[in-house]
């Protein structure tokens, strides 16, 4: 009996056939039920040497991300520290600034954290009878920050670095029954209560203050950005995320290395320029983020899903601007080693599993 439908048909509608043989040449084949594409895959005389290598490849590299999801004892120390210090913040502050919520973000926060190389952002929302705009917020923001300190010395945790907007702290981790031991970054964010204001109204805040504040806007909204990440981020571009973070981690040694947030957004950005295809192949996305930081000088993104053309701004240089802030600009050339991230990507490419992708978010 011959097939109903064409290999052309199949592959010009995919929502009607779902299950796809990634080995088969010249054309990728679609299957409408699972049976059939396991039947398909016993006949291995299909797919040949060269074919079953790419398999194995592909393979590996799945299988070093899935070594990198948290399993549930990581997950439930990371959960307990957390909760402590989430705890220590709501609780133990100083009365005129106990915040009206504590926001965890981060790449815990947004669901795209590694095994090993988690960060959390603890972002403390000021009382909103007080702290409802940024200028009225920088006025204590100092004496906030050096009482949060206070606080997390007086609960035994030791602050082990501090910049303009936040504390940091590095916090050990022993997952119980396994004898692992891991770090987690802690950054805690005191952010003004900016919840009375329209998102329109903040963007003109951002607009009209000095430059030197509108980076403060970024941890008042860190709502909107995280809810940005996690719906733009399905399974697949997650794993992805999480695989370039991991290369990132273990591969890039410099001293000021690029945020993972900036190698997130342009993850995104690329898949929603591809159409943003449920599945596809991760050494095709892998591919086509790598071409993009190894030539890091011609990245230009930009989101409009929060503000509209208006708010855009003239962007000199390569630039990842911030969903919720089209003030802030996530690719930093003057504070973070972008060439040795271009150089590293350059070499990555070299790589079989690369040479063999296709540059699109695709399953062909």
């Amino acid at each position: 009996m011959g097939r109903q439908f064409s290999w052309t048909y199949r592959i010009e509608h995919p929502a009607e056939f779902p299950y796809v043989c990634n080995l088969c040449k010249p054309a990728n084949r679609r299957f409408q039920k699972l049976l059939s594409k396991e039947s398909h895959d016993k006949m291995t005389s299909r797919h040949g040497r060269v074919s079953v290598q790419r398999r194995i490849q592909r393979s590996n590299i799945n299988k070093t991300i899935d070594s990198l999801l948290p399993d549930e004892n990581y997950k439930l120390e990371r959960n307990a520290v957390i909760k402590r210090i989430g705890h220590i913040l709501k609780n133990n502050v100083p009365l005129e600034y106990q915040p009206a919520e504590v926001i965890t973000a981060g790449s815990t926060g947004k669901g795209t954290a590694i095994k090993g190389s988690s960060d959390v952002d603890f972002v403390f929302l000021l009382p909103k009878g007080t702290y409802n705009t940024i200028s009225r917020m920088l006025v204590d923001h100092t004496q906030i920050l050096d009482d949060i300190k206070g606080t997390l010395r007086a609960s035994g945790y030791t602050v082990t670095g501090r910049s303009a907007r936040a504390l940091q702290l590095k916090v050990t981790c022993n997952e119980p029954g396994s004898g692992r031991t891991h770090y987690i970054d802690v950054d805690i964010l005191p952010a003004a209560n900016l919840e009375k204001y329209t998102r329109p109204e903040i963007f003109q805040q951002m607009r009209d203050c000095p430059v030197a504040e509108q980076k403060f806007f970024t941890p008042s909204l860190t709502k909107t950005q995280r809810g940005f990440v996690k719906s733009e981020t399905p399974a697949q571009l997650k794993r992805l995320i999480q695989y370039v973070k991991h290369w990132k981690t273990s591969m890039i040694k410099v001293k000021s290395p690029p945020s993972s947030y900036s190698f997130e957004l342009l993850a995104i950005y690329l898949w929603q320029q591809d159409g943003k295809p449920q599945t596809f192949k991760i050494e095709n996305g892998l591919r086509r983020v790598m071409e993009q930081l190894a030539d890091y000088q011609s990245i230009k993104v930009e989101f409009f899903e929060y503000y509209n053309h208006n708010m855009h701004q003239r962007h000199i240089g390569p630039h990842i601007i911030d969903p919720v802030n089209p003030f802030s600009n996530v690719l930093d050339v003057s504070n973070s080693d972008w060439s040795a991230v271009a150089l590293n990507a350059r070499n990555y490419l070299k790589q079989a599993e690369m040479r063999n992708a296709t540059s699109r978010f695709c399953d062909l």
